[in-house]
C-alpha cells in the first residue's frame, strides 16, 4: 500500500486514517524517518511544522502477540491540509530532519 524509495515516501490514505487524522508508517518504511519520536521538520506549502513518528501500542492480533503500530499524528496540519480516504500522501525527504509533505 505504501513505498518507500530513496527520498520519497507514498501512502494511499485508508478511512481509519482520515478519520483518526494520522498517517500509518509500516515497520518496514521506519527507516525513511528520523527514529521513532524523535523531531522533524514538515513543510506543507510555505508552512512548517513539527511533528514526529510515533510508537501506538496495538492488540489487533489478539492479547498473546502485542506489538506497535507506527503513524506520523496529522491533528497539526489540519489546518493546511484535509486528509480524505484514498487521497495520496506523498512525503519527499528535503534534507536532514527535513521533510515536504504533498497530498
Amino acid at each position: 500500500m505504501a513505498t518507500a524509495k530513496n527520498e520519497q515516501f507514498k501512502r494511499k490514505l485508508s478511512a481509519d486514517e482520515a478519520s483518526g487524522n494520522y498517517i500509518m508508517i509500516q515497520k518496514r518504511e521506519l527507516d525513511f524517518f528520523p527514529k521513532v519520536g524523535k523531531p522533524f521538520k514538515l513543510k506543507i506549502g510555505r508552512k512548517e511544522v513539527d511533528t514526529f513518528v510515533k510508537a501506538v501500542e496495538c492488540w489487533c492480533m489478539g492479547p498473546q502477540k502485542p506489538h506497535s503500530h507506527y503513524r506520523i499524528d496529522a491533528t497539526p496540519l489540519r489546518e493546511h491540509i484535509r486528509l480524505s480516504w484514498g487521497a495520496k500522501v506523498v512525503i519527499e525527504k528535503s534534507g536532514e530532519d527535513k521533510y515536504k509533505l504533498v497530498v
